[in-house]
């Protein structure tokens, strides 16, 4: 018997399915977003994702703060309900659809440390649609994901063990993906006799931004020999959210890190526009920087298997981790040290001609 949702109300259909069915079974689909508010010194983050095809949606949430990674991730059975977008003491809300939303975490103890929220993200800058992510292996759909992007100011309370503090007008980022990724739901082997031409990418670069009178994003990717991948992005009038803004074609980057490591420090950027104006960009790093492991990516759960696995009807595990060693690469202590990610998100001030601000520069190294 076909089950109806509520959302199956409105015309928005685009299967020829219930919405809360989605058209594709792969059990690697996945819906969801992610959401990072920062000043000097501390970096809050959560995110919440539905993977339908394994009943599961997963979420976490937590902060760097005084050099420590303090975190939980929970997991339960959706059960077809998608207008819940709730997952263990985390909860948001689409106040105002691509500009205005609420997060929350009921404040809870995690390794000894309390974390807890309730923010407002309003949006600085239009969602940029970045590129749709294809690879292939052995003719499998390997990863598809749509992804778009979007800086914000953020106000509201982040509750620490030192007690809560507020937020005005912090700075903060967001993205709503959905897809494929092989990173995602239960783990499948894929093989065959070819031999297949790995992935080229050595270094990512993903920097949503407001600073002085500009806002917004760009990214790009080079490989182990510098050469430039692809680059995309889109610069605007900070707070204006009806201005087109200017195409960026090209970045131009010059890179520093922490001496005898591969820890950001700062890093200035040249962005090319394609009116043929360019706008150079500073960002110095403000704090430690987050270790998506502890948000449960790359297996950083603590039975080892990625994000969309069933574990439970309600499951929530969490920890308290040093990130401020840059000789260490960190992540939640139940985790192989020798496949450890380490840090990649890095809060920093952002310095433009118009005025300060700041940004967030994801910078991988790929293995």
């Amino acid at each position: 018997m076909i089950e109806l949702h509520p959302f199956d109300d409105f015309p928005y259909h685009q299967a020829i399915r219930p919405a809360g069915s989605p058209e594709i079974s792969d059990t690697r689909f996945n819906d969801g977003y992610y959401f990072a508010t920062y000043a000097p010194g501390i970096h809050v983050f959560c995110g919440l994702r539905f993977h339908p095809n394994n009943n599961v949606v997963d979420g976490y949430a937590g902060m760097v703060l005084d050099g420590k990674q303090t975190g939980w991730r929970s997991s339960r059975a959706l059960d077809g309900d998608r207008a819940l977008l709730a997952v263990g003491p985390l909860r948001i809300e689409i106040v105002e659809p691509m500009n205005v939303q609420r997060v929350w975490a009921e404040p809870t103890e995690v390794g000894g440390e309390t974390v807890g929220f309730d923010l407002e993200f309003r949006a600085s800058a239009p969602a940029f649609v970045e590129t749709p992510d294809i690879q292939y292996r052995y003719g499998r759909v390997l990863n598809h994901v749509l992804r778009y992007t979007q800086p914000a100011r953020v106000s509201g309370t982040v509750t620490s063990s030192s007690g809560v503090r507020s937020v005005e007008r912090w700075f903060g980022a967001r993205d709503h993906s959905w897809g494929l990724r092989n990173s995602m739901g239960p783990h499948h082997r894929v093989g065959g006799s070819q031999v297949v031409s790995s992935d080229p990418r050595a270094m990512r670069l993903w920097v949503p931004f407001e600073a002085g009178g500009l806002a917004g994003f760009f990214h790009l990717h080079r490989d182990a020999a510098g050469r430039l991948l692809d680059v995309e992005g889109r610069i605007h009038e900070s707070g204006n959210m009806n201005d087109v803004g200017r195409a960026v074609i090209d970045v131009q980057h010059s890179i520093e890190y922490l001496p005898g490591t591969n820890r950001l420090a700062r890093v200035e950027f040249q962005l090319c526009c394609e009116d043929g104006s360019r706008e150079h960009l500073e960002a110095e790093v403000v704090c430690a920087p987050a270790h998506p492991q502890g948000f449960g990516y790359a297996r950083g759960w603590s039975d080892e298997q990625n994000p969309g696995v069933w574990r439970g009807q309600a499951v929530f595990e969490g920890e308290s981790f040093r990130v401020d060693d840059p000789f260490v690469t960190a992540g939640p202590p139940h985790t192989d040290e020798h496949r450890r990610l380490g840090g990649t998100e890095f809060a920093c001030s952002a310095h433009h001609s118009s005025g300060a601000g700041m940004a967030h520069v994801e910078h991988m190294l790929y293995p």
